[in-house]
């Protein structure tokens, strides 16, 4: 054999190494490009979904804000009436008064305005304007000329120091699209809602920016920067779809750009991050693998040529044996492919080499089921056949998750570092794995979005309650024995999704599973959830009923200054609410948040006018809240400022009065009573009578005097066996058709209807 055939041997081992590292080269930057990419998008997504979320909430506070103001008695009469100042100046006063009590409640709201067509004037908290001074007149004449009832608009006032932007929600009053006669606006601070609200991580992300469904730009960290920059992008980019990401170039450099579509109002919420900057990983990845593989390929040739002229004999040598045995080869096999047979022999018998591979592979096992958790996976065929890739055995159909949230002890008695919190929850995972093995076919993923899931299949599932009997007894199993093996683990609260039957619909039941973990809160910690107790007994309006009597008491007791009575009702009512197992979960929920809606509007009712209550939060702590004692714990504080408010109310120089008319009207409600009667008994005018009853009881002389009536008749007809008329009667109604009025319109039931209920109930 000649040396120039070594030499193109030499020549077409260089070229094959170096399409090999290309290609490497090539996979490995595709590869890293997309894991970056699909935790670049997930990061973003999860940012906009709760920027989203809080605006939206924050937004729809707003507008309910609105609706409410839109249909006050003052504003109507404002927009309705001329401007008389002389005969009119107290409800334009009121109008402007109760303007600034909602300024002063909300950090965000900067004015509000309230049109009228008739008077062509605006009326706000800090007087009277005229149109064609008002700063937002081309705004405001755009709606009105307009056919909606209400719009969002980002809006620019100019003043002397600076530009001011806004963000202003306009609501047609009264609500109609045709002939608007007024219209009422609300100019929020885009500042200070960008920065309280969605600013919320702008140190790696990036920042966000909120468009509407043109493009416009409504609220950003320096609107400045976004204005010019959004008119190079094709809005059409924005598809259809919730959410994506696109590739786009902003003044000539290449920009990453993730967004998502609100399905409250259509906005368009976006992160923009300089796409170099988040692959540049992904080129440092390339360029250190074709330096490497460059330097070691130039290496390699230099020692080649050495080798080549001073050992070129015995690789002569070797090149002829295999001449020789060149018939005993195996058919188009040649010298280029004994040697890669013999490389690859090598690279399968080195023990490094392989246990870097079986890490790669577990990772990309970890991969496939965080995959099949998110709903990334549409394709069952072909996820089956990853499964069985990767040694999986989840079966063929019916699949169910359950999600652990495990609490571990504390306590200055105990230590608990990182390293100790890892050897818990690997233990954890011991024990479910060792009883997945003994019962089902099933999958564990650890610190899965901050739980520990376990997807698991059985081949004979029973009926819907069967089959989640089953899962919380080996639920309690895996509580049982963690409770046995690990002394660190006060207890541990598991959810369980609902049954499914194909492998990419096995995120639904994750997420039912995560779902029900949210009502730890009401089962404490510890319980076992599932998604059919959430369902149980959805509807059942006999147990609502009850639980609003016993909500109407506590408020009445809070009314009336009986704080040691409503403490106990509350705990009553938390109690039978934790023990009920007639009522499903989201029942449950229902009464614990309406407990919570009637003490707020009693909290907010008995406030004095000079009093600040920042209500705008309450609800959203509320729903952060995990368990029972932090749900009475929270409500005790509600309660408290209740009692602060009346004990402030009753040092007034007319509370004691009230109170002793509140006293009498218990004590006589049977009588023909009426608000002209009780006010000439106390030698005070009526209309003022009226407002101090409303101000001491939250309610209006006759809606609390029928309240105490409809109670009355509704105990008689429970207790008693007295005909319709005796409890009309007995209870203060004039006459049996006022009694079927009043409890149809409060129940729903006619009176007969009512007794046969509780009849019932008492028979169960």
């Amino acid at each position: 054999m000649k040396k120039s055939v070594y030499l193109r041997l030499l020549l077409q081992i260089t070229i094959v190494v170096v399409v090999s590292i290309s290609l490497l080269a090539s996979l490995l930057y595709n590869y890293t490009s997309n894991l970056l990419k699909e935790e670049i998008v997930g990061a973003n997504n999860e940012l906009l979904l709760q920027t989203s979320k809080i605006v939206d909430q924050s937004l729809y506070e707003v507008q309910q804000m609105t609706t409410a103001l839109s249909l006050d008695s003052s504003v109507l009469k404002s927009v309705m009436l001329p401007w008389n100042l002389d005969d009119e100046y107290r409800f334009l006063m009121e109008t402007s008064k109760t303007f600034d009590t909602r300024l002063t409640s909300s950090n965000y709201i900067h004015s509000i305005y309230l049109y009228s067509a008739q008077n062509k004037k605006l009326i706000s908290s800090e007087g009277i304007t005229e149109l064609d001074s008002f700063s937002n007149r081309d705004t405001l004449e755009r709606f009105l000329n307009s056919k909606l009832t209400s719009a969002w608009e980002a809006t620019q006032v100019k003043s002397v120091n600076r530009d001011e932007h806004f963000i202003s929600y306009m609501v047609s009053t009264p609500l109609r699209n045709q002939k608007k006669l007024g219209a009422l606006m609300i100019n929020l601070k885009e500042d200070v809602l960008y920065n309280a609200v969605v600013n919320t991580n702008n140190r790696k992300l990036g920042n966000v920016a909120i468009l509407n469904d043109e493009g416009e730009v409504l609220s950003y960290k320096d609107k400045s920067m976004l204005l010019d920059r959004f008119d190079w992008i094709d809005m059409s980019a924005f598809s259809n779809s919730s959410d994506g990401y696109f590739m786009q170039k902003i003044d000539g450099k290449k920009m990453f750009i993730t967004y998502l579509r609100s399905p409250f109002n259509d906005w368009i919420y976006v992160t923009i991050n300089p796409y170099d900057d988040l692959f540049q990983r992904s080129y440092e990845v390339i360029t250190m693998t074709i330096l490497i593989a460059g330097i070691g390929l130039v290496v390699g040739l230099l020692f080649a040529l050495i080798i080549s002229k001073s050992h070129y004999r015995p690789i002569r040598s070797m090149m002829q044996a295999l001449g020789i045995h060149m018939d005993k080869r195996e058919k188009h096999q040649d010298e280029f492919s004994y040697i890669r047979k013999s490389i690859d022999h090598i690279q399968l018998e080195n023990e490094a080499f392989r246990q870097r591979f079986q890490a790669q592979e577990l990772l990309l096992r970890d991969h496939l089921l965080t995959n099949l958790l998110s709903g990334k996976l549409s394709d069952e065929e072909a996820t089956s056949d990853q499964l069985q890739y990767y040694d999986m055995d989840l079966g063929s159909a019916n699949y169910i998750v359950l999600v652990l949230r495990a609490h571990l002890v504390t306590g200055e008695a105990v230590q608990m570092d990182e390293k100790l919190k890892n050897w818990v929850y690997f233990h954890i995972r011991t024990i479910c794995e060792k009883l997945i093995a003994e019962t089902y076919k099933g999958a564990y993923i650890a610190a899965y979005h901050k739980h520990d899931v376990l997807i698991l299949h059985h081949e004979n599932w029973q009926s819907d309650e069967r089959q989640t009997e089953e899962m919380k007894r080996f639920a309690a199993k895996i509580q049982q024995q963690a409770a046995e093996e690990i002394e660190l683990i006060d207890v541990i609260t598991i959810g369980i999704g609902g049954k499914y039957e194909r492998l990419t619909d096995i995120h639904l039941s994750y997420e039912e599973a995560v779902e029900v973990l949210l009502y730890e809160k009401i089962s404490g910690k510890g319980s076992i959830l599932s998604i059919h107790d959430l369902n149980v007994n959805r509807a059942n309006r006999n147990s609502f009923i009850n639980y609003q009597q016993y909500i109407d008491r506590l408020t009445g007791e809070l009314k009336t200054g009986s704080f040691d009575k409503a403490v106990a009702t509350k705990a009553m009512i938390l109690n039978q609410v934790q023990q009920d197992e007639q009522s499903g979960m989201y029942l449950k929920n229902i009464i614990l948040s309406h407990l919570f809606n009637a003490l707020v509007k009693v909290r907010i009712e008995l406030s004095l006018p000079e009093e600040e209550i920042e209500s705008s939060t309450w609800h959203y702590e509320f729903m952060k809240l995990k368990t029972t004692e932090d749900i009475s714990s929270y409500l005790l504080r509600i309660m408290e400022g209740i009692a602060k408010s009346l004990e402030a109310r009753s040092s007034s120089k007319h509370s004691e009065v009230m109170m002793k008319l509140v006293a009498y009207i218990r004590e006589h409600y049977r009588e023909q009573l009426s608000l002209q009667m009780v006010s000439d008994m106390i030698f005070m005018n009526s209309n003022y009578v009226s407002k101090l009853f409303k101000d001491t009881t939250g309610m209006t002389f006759i809606d609390y005097l029928t309240d105490i009536r409809f109670k009355e008749a509704c105990r008689l007809l429970a207790e008693t066996d007295y005909s319709i008329n005796e409890v009309a009667e007995m209870s203060g109604f004039s006459n049996k058709q006022s009694l079927n009025r009043t409890l149809k319109k409060m129940t729903g039931l006619t009176p007969t209807e009512y007794r046969n209920s509780e009849i019932e109930k008492r028979l169960q």
